[in-house]
């Protein structure tokens, strides 16, 4: 049990489920429960890193939630599995990555959005000081309409054989895992009839 930030009280556990993707198809491979005052990184840190799901040469898609320097670098060296996840804007890294692409201006199409343009970039690791392993970056680009300038996102890859195009369209997949999470929570497993107490 929690308590919310209006005062009010919570009930519940968390779930953290690893998802292998074949072909257009997810297959749960890894299932772990914890109590719902446990940090989601802290929680999923040690199974991360011991997941016996792994191969050499997977990749990994990991949500900005799971920004951790320490555990990219552990579970490329330690299990040879890359990674690919989102950064904060905030972050050194981030603002290399936007630095380093716009004085190159090699732009190309996005992958999949007419109105975007990406920018790979080589070696941001070391404005990451967490992060122990090469990083590259994929830099994307867009007009923000509402704020009516341009803005970025920057996403990295432990994998320096992705180009800027691939990173984008692996980490395109991953709302299709979110979306398939949300049906899984409300469809079939009924997980929200269960309580911590049961």
């Amino acid at each position: 049990m929690v308590k919310n930030e209006d005062g009010t009280l919570s009930r519940g556990y968390k779930l953290a489920t690893l998802r292998t993707l074949l072909d257009s198809a997810g297959l749960l491979t890894h299932v772990a429960l914890s109590a719902i005052q446990v940090h989601d990184m802290a929680w999923c840190r040690p199974w991360l890193a011991a997941a016996p799901v792994w191969r050499a040469g997977d990749l990994l898609l990991e949500d900005r939630g799971f920004l951790d320097g320490a555990t990219v670098s552990h579970v490329k060296r330690q299990r040879q599995v890359d990674v690919i996840i989102p950064l904060k804007a905030n972050m050194l890294a981030t603002q290399e990555a936007m630095q380093l692409a716009a004085m190159a201006d090699q732009w190309d199409a996005h992958p999949s959005r007419a109105a975007q343009r990406i920018a790979g970039v080589h070696g941001v690791a070391h404005r990451w000081p967490e992060c122990a392993v090469p990083l590259n970056a994929g830099v994307i680009r867009f007009w923000k309409k509402k704020k009516k300038w341009t803005d970025h996102l920057v996403l990295v890859t432990t994998d320096l054989k992705l180009n800027a195009p691939w990173m984008v369209r692996h980490d395109e997949e991953r709302p299709e895992i979110a979306q398939d999470y949300e049906q899984m929570q409300s469809g079939g497993w009924q997980l929200q009839k269960r309580s911590s107490t049961r």
